[in-house]
């Protein structure tokens, strides 16, 4: 019990540190964070002018409205940034000074990460919020125990985006294209993600394909829940549930391996 209460008061550090850091740069963080917003806001009025008023994929005007700003929240809420920092840290040699640090360089992402998505959620529901108070079309139907299964996709969904994010900033270790990999990656996220549009719109074949790797239940998952498309009785959410905590433990596993194979070679060349 005494390592772990030093343990969180380190991460309390951490956490104050990482806050003040954001504060200051609180302009660019609302910069990025409304940059974030075109994607899901344009593939909202694409799939707006396509539908042109009827219902496609099961999907009316309201359904495509609630689904791309859940699509604009739950990529804040999970997206990750640790693959362009880790990168550039390996190959410029400053991960030497974290490496010293009595936290594992990881926690410091972490902290970060736990610092700007709660900044996003305090801006982003309640300005979801006060949209649907004035405009009726962006309400939510949603009970106590939709919001609890939400929360908890949400949380499983931002550490396995966290683990592919920081596994392809490793990479650094051996390549120098590591950011390049992990853009091809984000491509294929965008689309079998659900994040260009709902997976109904595509072949049931890449729907199976979608949701048994890591990508539909990172962001389409925790969103149809949020929008009332996955029932709260339904047999699909101990599934998707269940394909998301096989996914955290295997990256997990591969983080570690990852680490240990990395840093032996980073020590070898002089890091």
């Amino acid at each position: 019990m005494r390592g772990l209460a030093l343990f969180w008061q380190k991460y309390r550090v951490l956490l104050r540190v990482e806050w003040a850091v954001m504060f200051a740069y609180r302009s660019e963080s609302l910069i990025w964070m409304v940059g974030a917003f075109i994607q899901p806001l344009v593939s909202m009025a694409v799939w707006l002018s396509i539908s042109n008023n009827q219902a496609i994929g099961g999907y009316d005007a309201h359904d495509y409205m609630v689904y791309f700003l859940g699509v604009l929240l739950v990529d804040r809420l999970t997206s990750t940034w640790d693959v362009w920092e880790l990168d550039a840290s390996i190959q410029d040699g400053s991960l030497s000074s974290k490496l010293v640090r009595p936290l594992h360089p990881v926690h410091w992402s972490i902290s970060q990460n736990l610092v700007y998505k709660l900044f996003f959620a305090l801006l982003l529901i309640p300005a979801w919020a006060i949209a649907a108070a004035l405009f009726p079309m962006l309400r939510l139907t949603i009970s106590l125990e939709i919001i609890f299964l939400f929360l908890c996709a949400i949380a499983v969904s931002s550490a396995i985006r966290f683990l592919i994010g920081f596994e392809f900033g490793l990479l650094a270790f051996w390549t120098n294209r590591a950011t390049a990999i992990y853009s091809l990656y984000e491509g294929f996220h965008l689309f079998l993600a659900g994040r260009i549009a709902p997976l109904s719109m595509f072949p049931s074949w890449v729907e199976d394909v979608a949701a048994w790797l890591p990508f539909y239940g990172t962001v389409g998952f925790p969103v149809e829940l949020l929008v009332g498309k996955i029932d709260p009785g339904s047999p699909a959410i101990l599934r998707n549930f269940a394909i998301q905590l096989a996914w955290l433990i295997i990256l997990f596993v591969t983080f570690r391996l990852l680490w240990r194979k990395g840093i032996k070679k980073y020590g070898a060349v002089g890091g």
